[in-house]
């Protein structure tokens, strides 16, 4: 196995729509193509929200992607930014696009509110961790993270934060010695049916005290 790490490239956009697709299960919740454009709107928004990337490949596939941002210097391209226009806009021609839309849209409602929450002056984010459901177990993620945090670091980032919530592995946060600040429940309805879901802050301004002790 060869296993590189390296910076984003547009050539990645297919690979990492298709990966957030499945990783969050969106042909659950839309219809195919409804599904491909929502995933579309999420890693372009991701995009616009970074300003550093670390990509996994491995024997030349993409396997993952970790975006950090820098808040205090935080610009997003043009280029990016067309295309998040491009995938709204045509998210938005579709009756249940807008309806799942609505959805998303109270999600990111719902993390700004608890972000308010906390009174943390922070300098940097996580803006999206995603892997290859093909590529977990192998190390890999811990590693992405690892140069993420190293990174970081490097760049005077600290403390940072991370939104998740009970969709995604937030377990994997703990046992890197992040800390759960602020959290809530809601309920979420998608094509008639109500699931409970939780979404949750992270930081790690614990781990920056045990460095300074």
């Amino acid at each position: 196995m060869t296993l590189v790490y390296r910076p984003y490239e547009s050539a990645d956009y297919p690979t990492l729509v298709s990966i957030v697709k499945d990783t969050w299960h969106y042909e659950q919740m839309a219809s195919p193509n409804i599904a491909e454009l929502l995933a579309e709107v999420f890693v372009s928004s991701c995009l616009c929200n970074a300003t550093h990337s670390i990509v996994a490949q491995v024997d030349g596939e993409v396997a993952g992607i970790i975006l950090l941002k820098d808040i205090a210097q935080h610009r997003c391209s043009m280029g990016d930014r067309w295309r998040q226009v491009g995938a709204i806009g045509r998210l938005l021609m579709h009756r249940e696009g807008r309806k799942v839309m609505r959805i998303f849209r109270n999600v990111s409602s719902v993390d700004e509110r608890l972000l308010g929450e906390i009174d943390t002056k922070y300098r940097g984010e996580i803006a999206l961790f995603v892997l290859d459901s093909r590529y977990r177990g192998r190390g890999i993620g811990k590693a992405l993270y690892e140069r993420a945090v190293t990174y970081m670091r490097f760049r005077d980032l600290e403390p940072f934060y991370l939104f998740t919530d009970t969709s995604c592995n937030y377990r994997f946060y703990e046992r890197q010695g992040l800390r759960r600040r602020a959290w809530r429940g809601e309920t979420v309805r998608m094509d008639g049916r109500a699931q409970e879901m939780t979404f949750f802050v992270y930081d790690n301004r614990d781990a920056l005290r045990g460095c300074a002790a």
